[in-house]
C-alpha cells in the first residue's frame, strides 16, 4: 500500500528516485542521481531535487521516490 503524500509545497524529505524512475537516464546520470538525497515539494505537488544537482530541471512524483524513514 502506497503511503499518501501529505506534505506542503516548500517542506523536504530524505529520499532516493525509485529505479524505475532513473531508467529514463543515460547510465551515467543514474548513477550520480542514484542514493540518498534531499527533495523539495514544489507548488504543483512534483518533488525537485534539494538545490537541482547538476541542474537537473526534471522533477518527480512523490510515488517516483524511495522515502527514508528515521531509522535508515
Amino acid at each position: 500500500m502506497a503511503v499518501p503524500d501529505t506534505f506542503i509545497a516548500g517542506e523536504q524529505i530524505a529520499a532516493s528516485i525509485q529505479p524505475s524512475a532513473l531508467t529514463q537516464y543515460e547510465p551515467v546520470l543514474r548513477r550520480l542521481l542514484s542514493g540518498q538525497q534531499l527533495f523539495v515539494k514544489q507548488a504543483d505537488g512534483r518533488w525537485r531535487p534539494r538545490g537541482c544537482a547538476l541542474g537537473l530541471a526534471q522533477c518527480f512524483a512523490y510515488e517516483d521516490l524511495k522515502v527514508s524513514s528515521a531509522g535508515d
